[in-house]
């Protein structure tokens, strides 16, 4: 995996090539960096405004896909006009496009009953968070003393068990993170392919940062160019890495001065 910024000629020759760039961007820790709280990971204004440009050039498309809720990404980001995918594309929403999603992409009352089991057992560890996404649940625990992490893990994975077992949810992480998902076969990969197939001349550009978005580096491999956000500790299957969102940032002004070319 190549440093993007030390290698870019050969990037932005495939970039100008193409009539049609398909941009997809992951949130938290790609275009902001990790904090302490999820509501604090605000979108630096010089961001947001290379955004804003990208939507408005005929050469790109712009796509936000994340782990939040749906209506929370759209609440931090706060764009018109792009497309947003939320619980890690279980949610899509941009330009008209309705992506059927599977059968049993809800986990129902289910995610209810392990929130209230989670919350009433977790309540004597300071610093964990519970939120109830609706379609999928995650548990937070970034501000755990890092003492008490194994134990946040411990009781999350006694709850879940008989979920899982019954084959009701399936289980994800990120970084400081534990997550309940319905038990369908969805993910940020398949939700990219299926925002492409109504674009298919177009490049996909896929920037992200966490597990999740390694779906999605497998799902455009040999089709489109994927980037990894942070030092790689392990293979992850992109094709270049940044270093952090300040990285991200200049590359987003970077594509911004090509737009203006691509018309």
């Amino acid at each position: 995996m190549r440093y993007l910024l030390r290698d870019q000629n050969k990037f932005f020759f495939k970039i100008k090539k193409s009539p049609h760039v398909f941009l997809f961007l992951d949130y938290d820790g790609t275009l902001t960096s990790i904090v302490s709280a999820p509501e604090k990971a605000k979108l630096p204004l010089a961001v947001k405004n290379s955004i804003k440009r990208l939507k408005a050039s005929p050469g790109f498309t712009v796509a936000v896909i994340s782990g939040r809720s749906l209506r929370d990404i759209k609440s931090m980001v706060g764009i018109k006009g792009l497309i947003y995918a939320g619980n890690h594309g279980l949610e899509i929403e941009g330009l008209g496009r309705r992506i059927s999603m599977p059968a049993g992409s809800s986990a129902g009352p289910g995610i209810k009953k392990i929130k209230t089991s989670l919350d009433k057992t977790l309540s004597c560890i300071k610093g964990v968070r519970v939120e109830d996404k609706g379609r999928t649940l995650s548990v937070h625990f970034r501000l755990v003393r890092p003492g008490k992490r194994r134990l946040v893990k411990n009781i999350f994975r006694r709850i879940v068990r008989p979920y899982v077992l019954s084959k009701k949810i399936k289980l994800s992480s990120g970084k400081m993170v534990l997550e309940v998902r319905p038990a369908v076969e969805w993910d940020k990969g398949k939700a990219v392919v299926a925002l492409l197939a109504q674009s298919k001349k177009a490049l996909p550009v896929y920037i992200g940062d966490d597990r999740t978005d390694i779906d999605a580096f497998r799902a455009l491999k040999g089709r489109g160019i994927s980037i990894f956000v942070g030092r790689p500790k392990r293979a992850v299957g992109a094709d270049y890495y940044l270093k952090s969102p300040r990285d991200v940032a200049a590359l987003l002004h970077k594509f911004t001065l090509l737009s203006l070319t691509k018309v």
